[in-house]
Parts: structure tokens; sequence; C-alpha cells
């Protein structure tokens, strides 16, 4: 209401209006107190939440075993997911596939091939002009990848490692030319590549 004085006409209607507002506020306050005490909440505060599981110690090679079955089957995926997420991974197993997954159906060896081929492919079919574009996006961001991590550390000319991110990346944006090369691709695909240390795995990976 209006700090000003009402006006006479307006006088009544607030008069009037008074007890079913002041009846309004009451009932309103009658509920809310029997929703907190129906919930059981301290005045003003919600409940606590429940403590945090405790943390685990990061994944081992034996903890992984302890969820194997016969043939490597994974048992419980539940439990292992659970133990992963709260104590990690023991960084050794990083490069372990899913427990239970079927085996790639050809070598590593193989893969690679197929991987070199089809960047030689792609990059013979491409427009030189194209290329060079695409060149060009990802090269802006292989040469800021974490120089501090030491699988990207030294000088940049010739850095191998470099090299095959700036490869894998253009491969896959020559390869996926409605997509082609977007950036920040390069820091998903830097982790794979240092993890893997290897360029066509990682390609398979980032695709």
């Amino acid at each position: 209401v209006a700090a000003a004085e009402p006006l006479p006409e307006r006088r009544s209607l607030l008069a009037a209006a008074l007890p079913f507002t002041q009846a309004l506020l009451a009932q309103v306050g009658r509920t809310l107190a029997r929703a907190q005490a129906a919930l059981a909440w301290p005045e003003g505060s919600p409940p606590s939440p429940p403590p945090p599981p405790p943390p685990c110690a990061p994944l081992s090679d034996a903890d992984l075993r302890t969820y194997l079955g016969p043939g490597g089957r994974l048992l419980r995926p539940h439990d292992l997911r659970l133990h992963v997420y709260h104590g990690g991974v023991e960084p050794g197993l990083r490069k372990v596939g899913p427990p239970g997954s079927p085996r790639p159906p050809c070598p590593g060896s193989a893969r690679a091939g197929e991987y070199a081929a089809l960047k030689a492919l792609l990059a013979a079919r491409a427009a030189p002009a194209e290329l060079a574009l695409v060149g060009a996006a990802v090269r802006k961001d292989v040469v800021r990848t974490d120089r501090g991590h030491p699988y990207f550390g030294g000088p940049e000319d010739g850095h191998p490692h470099l090299a095959a991110l700036q490869a894998l990346l253009t491969t896959f944006a020559l390869g996926h030319p409605r997509l082609s090369y977007c950036q920040g691709m390069s820091d998903v695909a830097a982790p794979l590549l240092a993890v893997l240390d290897d360029e066509a795995q990682a390609f398979l990976c980032f695709c």
C-alpha cells in the first residue's frame, strides 16, 4: 500500500479487504507450519545431505581382476564404475580396454596400415586450397597444445608428437568435410595421443 494518504473512495475498499488479507496470510502461515512439521525440517534450514562415501584407492590391476569372471568378462559393472568414480584409475591401467569387450578384428599393425592408407588417400583427393586451409586451422591449435606436458614439450620444429597431432586432426577434418575441424578438437585429441602414444589408435578413439 502506498505511503500516501488513500483517496476517500479507496479507503472503504482497503478497509473491506483488510480482514480477507489477514485471513489469507494466516492460512498461508498455518499451511507452511504444517508442511515444515511434516518434513521435520528445523526452522529455516533444509535437511542435511547424506555424508559422501569415503574415498578409495585408485583402481589397480589386482582390483580390476576382482570385478572379472571367467574369460575376463565383467561381472559387476556398477561396482567397478563406482570404484573408478571415487578413486580414479592407476596410470598404467588407462590404456586397458573395457573388460569383456570383443577383440578388434585385426591387430594393431593392420589398423596402423589402414590409417596410413586412409591418410594418404584423403590428402591426395583434397584440393590444394582445401588442404592448406584445413592444415592452417589445425596448426593454430596444435602449436598451442600444453607445452608444459613432457609428451608435447621441446622445440616446435620437427616435434614428432605435434606432427602426429597435426596429421590426426587434418585426416579427421578431410574425412568429415561437413564437420571439418572445430577449435578445441585438439584439446580432445591431445590427451588421447599422449596416453595411447599411437597416432592410428588415437585417431580411432577420436573418431
